[in-house]
């Protein structure tokens, strides 16, 4: 048998997209849909409601700060966040790492073929999102980049290698 039945996988763009109806914003329409889909989809793996809600609300603040949608977003956006997470919030690397995590999770999840995201994106908007957290660009914990480690001196004295803006 030539056809493919679309797998009913919590969070998948066919199950939160209400279909026949002319959306007065489009855009912000999906977004939602997105975004209850991943809150659907991370459920469905038994991940905690705290968790799910705080990632949900830093997508949100994503989005707040390139002011584009999902599917306009490029890895320079993700640059651009984190250097201003660094330089103008002052936030921890492994807090820019976890947010960065976040935010890998949210595009992996819209690029996911099972999902059906970037097809419905495509067909709403003539694009589609792509990868924004590349490995080489996100922070992790071997390489750190625009950090260093203080001196030993500091390091005897606190009880463990630490942190500090280069």
């Amino acid at each position: 048998m030539g056809l493919q039945r679309r797998a009913d996988l919590a969070g998948a763009a066919h199950l939160e997209l209400v279909s026949g109806v002319v959306q007065l914003r489009p855009q912000d329409a999906m977004v939602e849909a997105m975004l209850r889909g991943w809150r659907a989809q991370q459920a469905a793996r038994g991940l905690r409601e705290d968790t799910v809600t705080a990632r949900e609300r830093l997508i949100r603040r994503f989005v707040e700060h390139t002011n584009e949608y999902p599917w306009a977003w490029t890895p320079g956006h993700v640059d651009e966040w984190s250097l201003w997470l660094t330089s103008e919030k002052h936030l921890a690397p492994s807090t820019i790492r976890s947010y960065q995590g976040s935010l890998r999770l949210f595009s992996e999840f819209l690029i996911d073929g099972r999902y059906g995201w970037a097809v419905a994106c495509e067909d709403a908007f003539g694009t589609h999102p792509v990868a924004i957290c590349h490995e080489w660009k996100c922070a992790t914990r071997r390489c750190l980049s625009g950090w260093r480690w203080k001196t030993p001196s500091v390091r005897r004295r606190s009880g463990g290698p630490k942190l500090e803006a280069a």
